[in-house]
């Protein structure tokens, strides 16, 4: 398995950068149209907001970001307040991998401090995601949307060595922790992480297995078919996107999964942590959102759309006019996410904290001359 894996890495990582350009490229005529149509040329504001109820056109007035501090070429974009009104605390870890480097970033930041190490990983490190006390971080070698098969390890952070542990099974990819009802805690992961249309998929599984004092248990399969989208904590709901947006109900029979967006392409899909089972996604410009918008020269990925457990769409959240959404997940703190916002010409340079609840997104995080993808945050308290 290993020499399947190196011999891979080189075409995932052209996969990985061809999935994304052919989004951005898609969408590089209307981005530029939106920036010749601004007067000034102004740099992207910090925040922009956005739902049904305001004009599709609406945007937040531009403004350019000083630094607060800067390590290593990547800026802490706000301050200690910042994140004290939105957490009521100001010590934050994040973590993304760098496409360009394949490397992964750690970056802690204590009020307005800021730390940034680069953690040696024994493959591509995708989707890295924080255990709930902030000591772990799990990351997989597998990536949304790419049919091969993922390692997956967990970096134990208390450790001042960075020790790395692996899942000893033949394929785990896009890791999401969880605690289950016992207090134990546990990683959500699924088998494949190829689309939803691909002939695999049918016989793929979504597995369960607990993680205490660096050691894994026996993986336990709760769903038959690879839900990359997340399960909900009472496993009364699966959810997958990639090209489909399906819904799988415990209470159904395991052949019945509902496709909730009209086949339609959609991406990035995240199920929330908490028990109001939201759904978030990406999308392409789709007839049911280009319905709910009213906007119907929106960019593709320039609204994450929200629905809910019976596939109403709640909300939408716009970018402004000169980035798209990339990467969105839900992070712990119930009612917040993360993402990367992606430029006309496929830069992914900057990370934005979304606040569902006030329909806005700051941009927190910059770093020129990265590619950032898949970023995950964790805030103590929570």
């Amino acid at each position: 398995m290993q020499r399947k894996y190196k011999g891979n890495l080189r075409i995932r990582t052209k996969s990985r950068r061809l999935i994304v350009m052919c989004i951005l490229t898609a969408t590089l005529s209307c981005l530029m149209g939106c920036l010749t149509d601004s007067e000034s040329g102004s740099k992207p504001s910090s925040t922009g907001a956005s739902s049904s109820s305001k004009p599709a056109n609406s945007s937040s007035s531009a403004q350019q970001l000083e630094p607060i501090t800067t390590i290593d070429g990547i800026s802490l974009l706000v301050d200690s307040s910042f994140f004290m009104d939105k957490f009521h605390s100001s010590f934050v870890k994040i973590a993304f991998n760098d496409d360009e480097t394949n490397e992964l970033n750690y970056i802690e930041i204590d009020g307005n401090t800021l730390k940034h190490e680069i953690i040696p990983t024994p493959g591509v490190p995708n989707h890295p995601q924080f255990s709930p006390d902030g000591s772990k971080l799990a990351f997989s070698t597998g990536l949304e949307g790419i049919p091969i098969l993922s390692e997956l390890y967990v970096i134990d952070l208390a450790s001042s060595k960075r020790s790395t542990y692996k899942i000893d099974v033949e394929s785990a990819a896009i890791p999401r922790w969880r605690i289950l009802e016992n207090g134990d805690t546990a990683i959500l992961y699924n088998d494949f992480s190829g689309s939803n249309q691909d002939a695999r998929w049918a016989n793929s599984g979504t597995y369960l297995v607990t993680y205490s004092n660096n050691s894994f248990g026996t993986p336990q399969k709760i769903f038959n078919r690879s839900y990359n989208g997340g399960v909900a904590s009472d496993h009364s709901l699966a959810a997958t996107g990639a090209p489909r947006l399906l819904f799988h109900y415990a209470a159904d029979n395991d052949s019945v999964n509902t496709d909730m967006y009209n086949d339609e392409q959609v991406c990035n899909v995240s199920l929330a942590r908490d028990t109001n089972k939201i759904i978030s996604f990406l999308e392409t410009r789709g007839t049911r959102g280009v319905e709910f918008t009213q906007d119907p020269q929106y960019n593709w990925h320039q609204y994450i759309f929200y629905m809910d457990y019976t596939g109403n769409i709640l909300k939408a959240i716009k970018t402004d006019n000169s980035h798209v959404f990339n990467g969105t997940e839900w992070i712990f703190v119930p009612g917040f996410q993360v993402s990367t916002l992606a430029t006309a010409d496929g830069l992914c340079e900057s990370i934005a904290l979304i606040d569902y609840v006030k329909s806005s997104y700051s941009t927190i995080i910059g770093a020129p001359g990265k590619q950032i993808s898949n970023p995950d945050l964790w805030v103590s308290g929570y």
